[in-house]
């Protein structure tokens, strides 16, 4: 007896309890249906993991969208450290011009870009492709971007030891991978091979190389870039010349949708092709140059 009146007593209790359990239910169940029914999260391409086609020396994975037309302008500089050169007559460098490469960058799809530079310190003619084989989504299926780049270069400058304008040729190859970590922080690794049709007697016609790089927003306007380039096996066959390893480090600034880089580096060309294997000064000994990129973009 005392228990029914107890029951009876908690009857509002009991349904309370009732009516929310079946509230929670409805609402999970509710929210599973909703999940199911929702759309995936696209398949959209990660954009803007660089901000150029390379970051100081190092190729990047990006291209120029279809129809667009890329004028760029590289200038380096002469070594600024007094045991590579550098001295206040010649302005610790900025008086002299290591190399320059003036090029234009066409972008045949939003993934194909074309491209024909011509640069001084070996008068180089260039004529490059680079391809997006794969891009990095934005719902992480595809975690990390794959990209083909491939150059031809033809040097017009005078050498009596070349007999044969096939010997002026030269080709390289690279397999770069990117991932874009978040809207700060960007990373960069390649692998690369180098052939020339003609090479001094102790040196090889066949190189590879690997090579890396980063980019890192510190401000809605500036990032800081920094890269490294290591080809395999130079000390085997540069007997007689050191050779180092390239590495490079500046500033990245936007401005208006322009983007401006500030660089110092060891590279003694703006090329791969060139400095992959003819780099001489080192940063220990004062063999850094200050460079710059300009970049203007044209829509067809």
């Amino acid at each position: 007896m005392l228990s029914f009146q107890l029951m009876k007593k908690n009857i509002p209790a009991i349904l309370f309890f009732l009516l929310l359990s079946s509230s929670l239910f409805a609402q999970d169940d509710l929210l599973k249906q909703l999940q199911a029914e929702a759309p995936a999260p696209k398949k959209e391409a990660v954009l803007a993991t660089f901000k150029g086609n390379k970051i100081i020396n190092v190729q990047t994975n990006e291209t120029v969208k279809k129809n667009n037309l890329d004028i760029r302008i590289n200038h380096l500089f002469g070594s600024i450290g007094k045991e590579s050169g550098g001295t206040f007559h010649n302005l610790y460098g900025f008086d002299q011009s290591q190399d320059i490469r003036i090029g234009a960058h066409y972008g045949i799809t939003d993934r194909l870009m074309t491209g024909f530079s011509r640069s001084k310190r070996q008068e180089n003619l260039e004529l490059l492709l680079k391809f997006k084989l794969l891009e990095q989504t934005t719902n992480q299926k595809v975690p990390i971007g794959i990209t083909l780049y491939g150059n031809t270069t033809y040097s017009t400058k005078d050498d009596i030891l070349i007999e044969k304008d096939v010997h002026r040729l030269t080709y390289f190859g690279q397999i770069i991978f990117t991932r874009k970590f978040s809207p700060k922080f960007s990373l960069d690794v390649a692998g690369g091979f180098l052939h020339r049709n003609y090479v001094l007697y102790n040196d090889e016609s066949d190189v590879m190389n690997v090579s890396g790089g980063f980019r890192w927003k510190f401000t809605p306007s500036a990032s800081f870039i920094a890269d490294y380039s290591h080809t395999f096996g130079r000390d085997a066959f540069k007997k007689n010349v050191d050779v180092y390893d390239v590495a490079g480090a500046g500033i990245e600034i936007e401005t208006g949708g322009h983007v401006f880089s500030i660089m110092f580096t060891n590279a003694s060309g703006i090329l791969e092709n060139d400095f992959m294997v003819n780099t001489e000064d080192s940063w220990s000994k004062g063999g850094m140059k200050f460079s710059f990129i300009i970049s203007r973009m044209f829509k067809f």
